[in-house]
C-alpha cells in the first residue's frame, strides 16, 4: 500500500463484531471511529414501515420463522433486537428507516442497501419499499447531504425504478451470479460492489474503464484487506470498523 491510496471505510451493517447488527447501537459504536460511512439493510413490515433488518425472517433476532414483511411494525417494536448477541444489548429495538436517516443523514455517508426477495424481478412489495425510502430521503435530508446517500441492490429492476424516480442520488449495483458476467452495466450507475473473494485485475480494469467506483465486503482479515487494497478498491466494507482503523492508520 502506498502513502497516496486512501480507501473509504465503511462499516458493514455496523460495527458488527462488538454490537448487535443494523441497529443503533451498532452504528453508534462503529461511529466512534473514524469511519467513512455505515451500510445497513432495508426491508418492509407488513403495514409499509420500512426497517433496518438484513435477514428476511427474524429467526436471529427473535428465533421466529415469520417474516418481517409479514409482521406488523407494532408487534416488530416490541422484539429484543439485541439479547441474541449479548446481554448488555438486551431490550435493543429495531430501527426504521426514517429514524436512521434522522439520526445519521448530517453526520456520515450512508449506504442503504434495499432488501429484495427476487432476484431479477421488481415486485409490488419491492416497488413500494423503493418508493418509500426516496420518499424519505426526499423529504428528511437536506440536499447538501443527499449526495452522501448511496442506494444498493443486488436487483438492477430496483434500481432502474429508483433511478427514475431520484435520478440524482447515487446507485451501487451489488453483483452476483450471472450479473459477474453481464458485457456491461448502466451508465446511470455510480458504482459497483461484489464480494472481495471476486475481485480481480480484469474486473477492476472493466469497472475503471466504465467509470464505476468499486466497492468490496467483507474485509475483516489482513489477507482480505492487503487484496482489497493492491486492486484498489475505492469503498472497502467490514464488520471490524475499529480493527480496520487502527490497521489501516499502520499499514497507510
Amino acid at each position: 500500500m502506498t502513502s497516496k491510496y486512501r480507501p473509504l471505510i465503511v462499516a458493514h451493517r455496523g460495527a458488527g463484531d462488538e454490537a448487535p447488527e443494523n441497529t443503533r447501537s451498532a452504528f453508534d459504536t462503529a461511529l466512534n471511529y473514524p469511519v467513512d460511512g455505515i451500510e445497513f439493510d432495508v426491508r418492509i413490515t407488513r403495514d409499509g414501515v420500512p426497517v433496518i433488518h438484513h435477514d428476511r425472517s427474524l429467526g436471529k433476532i427473535a428465533g421466529s420463522r415469520k417474516k418481517v414483511e409479514s409482521v406488523f411494525f407494532s408487534e416488530l417494536s416490541q422484539m429484543d433486537c439485541g439479547s441474541w448477541f449479548s446481554g448488555k444489548y438486551k431490550n435493543e429495538r429495531i430501527l426504521t428507516f426514517e429514524k436512521t436517516i434522522d439520526l445519521y443523514s448530517k453526520t456520515t455517508r450512508l449506504f442503504v442497501e434495499i432488501k429484495s426477495n427476487e432476484d431479477d424481478s421488481l415486485s409490488e412489495t419491492s416497488r413500494i419499499l423503493t418508493l418509500k425510502v426516496l420518499e424519505t430521503i426526499n423529504k428528511r435530508v437536506p440536499y447538501k447531504y443527499s449526495r452522501n446517500i448511496s442506494v444498493l441492490s443486488f436487483n438492477l429492476n430496483i434500481l432502474d425504478f429508483a433511478h427514475q424516480k431520484a435520478s440524482a442520488l447515487n446507485y451501487v449495483f451489488n453483483l452476483s451470479g450471472s450479473s459477474f458476467k453481464q458485457p456491461s452495466y448502466p451508465s446511470y450507475l455510480h458504482g459497483l460492489c461484489l464480494p472481495v473473494s471476486k475481485l480481480s485485475k480484469s474486473f477492476m480494469d472493466k469497472a475503471k474503464k466504465g467509470g464505476y467506483r468499486v466497492l468490496t465486503y467483507t474485509c475483516n482479515t489482513p489477507e482480505q484487506v492487503k487484496k482489497a487494497s493492491e486492486a484498489g478498491a475505492d469503498v472497502i466494507m467490514t464488520d471490524k470498523p475499529g480493527w480496520l482503523c487502527s490497521y489501516l492508520a499502520k499499514s497507510i
